[in-house]
């Protein structure tokens, strides 16, 4: 098995599986595209026997699915990007609020007059949602908990 090269849905930035001793990039793609297709076809069937909302979602999920084969650096370049790109978005105080209160914060701080923390459930990795307020306004991004280049701090004046 060779950890260095995998297939991944790079809508999802999941990985579908690593490529095999013997297997070409070209078959580890053909191997995922197959499985796409099997789970779309799979998917499609429960949903017409048993018509409910969880069963579309997954089939809608399973159309989402696209594979591409990569290296583990491209990968991770890729999901940070998926995860970082995103963009800073208001949020209520009560949010704010039922966030800093749900689960015990991590890394809360002040820096630069902006009073933030990290929930300390990981969405990926080391990927979670930060909350943050700011002149009475609160807002929330995805950032790296340990890259604090990616903090909201660095942000919010940008957009605000």
């Amino acid at each position: 098995m060779n950890y260095n090269i995998l297939a991944a849905d790079i809508n999802n930035m999941s990985v579908y599986d690593f490529l095999k001793d013997g297997e070409t990039k070209e078959e580890l793609q053909n191997r995922a595209d197959t499985y796409r297709k099997e789970d779309i076809e799979i998917c499609n069937k429960n949903r017409k026997k048993y018509p409910c909302e969880m069963y579309e979602n997954y089939y809608k999920a399973a159309l989402e699915k696209e594979y591409k084969v990569m290296t583990w650096d491209e990968f991770q370049k890729a999901r940070r990007d998926f995860y970082i790109d995103r963009p800073l978005e208001e949020v209520t105080e009560d949010q704010y609020n039922e966030m800093l209160n749900i689960l015990p914060p991590l890394k809360w701080c002040t820096i630069d007059g902006i009073e933030m923390f990290c929930i300390s459930e990981m969405y990926d990795d080391v990927y979670t949602n930060q909350y943050a307020r700011y002149k009475d306004k609160y807002y929330t991004k995805l950032v790296d908990i340990i890259d604090q280049s990616t903090w909201i701090n660095n942000y919010i004046r940008k957009e605000v």
